[in-house]
């Protein structure tokens, strides 16, 4: 009689612990957490990607800003025998405001 009386309240128990409506609802909240890290994830590697992208074009444009103050100090200056340019003093603080503005101009264009 007692193993009958055990077997019955275990059964019950069971029956009544699990509540299907509860699982389901937890199923159903895992599964939207789990969009939303992936979503969350999507986005964080898109924006990571762009900011690879803008620096890489911020690196070029300075480096391009750099190579233009090259071609002027060679089209400006007078090389000497060591193989440096010479260049007159007016003449060079000219062509540096350009790069300089030009650098701005790229960190306007491609930082943060």
């Amino acid at each position: 009689m007692r193993v009958a009386m055990l077997l019955g309240l275990t059964t019950l128990c069971f029956t009544v612990g699990c509540d299907d409506s509860r699982v389901k609802n937890l199923e159903e909240r895992v599964s939207v957490l789990e969009e939303k890290t992936h979503q969350l994830e999507s986005e964080k590697a898109k924006s990571s990607a762009n900011n690879e992208a803008r620096q890489l074009k911020l690196e070029n444009c300075v480096d391009e800003a750099n190579m233009e103050f090259q071609k002027d100090v060679v089209s400006n200056g007078t090389k000497g025998r060591n193989g440096l340019y010479s260049v007159p003093v007016p003449i060079q603080s000219e062509m540096e405001k350009k790069k300089q503005g030009k650098i701005e101009e790229c960190r306007l264009l491609y930082s943060k």
